[in-house]
């Protein structure tokens, strides 16, 4: 986030994105919806179609993961 700030973030807060590993999202405004106080992890991956590497392509919760199968 553009001038990212130290304290959490609140409902309803505005902010402007700065990734740009997406069509348009670099200066997208976005509006949060909820936050927490946890551990989060950036997911890096390699597309099954492309073969591109995708790197820091979604902030994920502890919760979403699941073990390696």
């Amino acid at each position: 986030m553009k001038d990212a700030k130290k304290q959490p973030y609140e409902k309803g807060d505005e902010v402007v994105l700065e990734s740009d590993h997406m069509k348009d999202m670099k200066g997208a405004k976005a509006t949060i919806d909820d936050s927490e106080d946890t551990t989060v992890y950036m997911v890096t991956y390699k597309d099954t179609e492309t073969g591109e590497e995708v790197e820091n392509h979604k902030w994920v919760v502890e919760d979403e993961l699941s073990p390696a199968e």
